[in-house]
């Protein structure tokens, strides 16, 4: 099932609370990412994706650090659009490219560098469910608000919701941060 099929392969996030075994008691191939997440690996079947579970690697020549590897590849072969947004002298830019990988694309570290060198202020990330990514170039108190309820609407609106906590990302380090939002944005 793995030859053959060394360009779909894909990270996706997922939230600590999602099994870690199948129903049928395989262990999935995951890695922990921050305190509130968890990547996991998948094969992209075009409309859908199956899970890469250990036996699968056991019963190939393949190794775990070969499938992160073609994974983290891919998904940086991956489109990246962008769309903006300014609220109170903040910047939000949305990454919806709905191919499903829209959140995973926090594991991309060259992206995460890239929105930190152009941001003014302090770079938040959002990852409310897994059809989009949120970066926020937060100048003011009332962008951590802003961001805050976005990601809190976000997350209860997607299908497969992650995580309703944005992060601060500082050093090449993602935080998680609750943040009291104050005001609700306009």
């Amino acid at each position: 099932m793995l030859d053959g099929n060394e360009r779909n392969i894909f990270p996706i996030i997922r939230a600590t609370s999602f099994p870690t075994e199948t129903k049928e008691g395989q262990t999935l191939l995951y890695d922990e990412h921050t305190a509130e997440t968890r990547v996991y690996y998948v094969i992209d079947l075009g409309e859908s994706y199956t899970l890469i579970y250990e036996d699968l690697l056991n019963n190939s020549s393949w190794t775990k650090a070969r499938i992160k590897e073609l994974a983290s590849f891919n998904l940086r072969s991956l489109p990246q659009p962008l769309k903006e947004d300014e609220v109170a002298g903040n910047k939000f830019y949305f990454l919806r490219a709905k191919d499903g990988y829209d959140a995973s694309r926090i594991l991309d570290q060259s992206l995460l560098d890239k929105m930190n060198k152009q941001a003014t202020g302090q770079l938040g990330i959002a990852i409310p469910h897994q059809d989009v990514l949120i970066f926020a170039d937060l100048v003011n108190e009332r962008g951590y608000d802003v961001l805050a309820q976005i990601a809190l609407q976000f997350f209860g609106e997607g299908r497969v919701p992650v995580t309703a906590l944005p992060f601060m990302y500082e050093d090449g380090e993602l935080e998680p941060t609750f943040i009291l939002a104050h005001r609700k944005p306009k």
